[in-house]
């Protein structure tokens, strides 16, 4: 077994699974910290008005992960399974 099937048994396995209420609350405290890194870090170096460009789309893209992995742990990933 090469790597590549590593990496996708590994994949299928991860992907089939549900995720649990605490992994989705770790991925939000992650969202949540990075954004205010990555505000705060481009407030310093460019300014407020890019930081806050920086951060909205940084919101939005998490907000959207976040929104898909919930849906997806509720319903399961049966399109994975073969």
């Amino acid at each position: 077994m090469g790597p590549i099937e590593r990496f996708e048994e590994e994949y299928l396995d991860v992907s089939t699974s549900r995720a649990t209420v605490r992994e989705l609350l770790e991925l939000f405290v992650g969202a949540v910290l990075f954004v205010l890194v990555a505000g705060a870090l481009t407030w310093y170096l460019l300014g407020a008005t890019i930081a806050t460009y920086v951060a909205a789309g940084l919101a939005i893209v998490f907000a959207i992960t976040i929104v898909s992995q919930t849906y997806w742990a509720i319903t399961g990933r049966n399109d994975y399974r073969e």
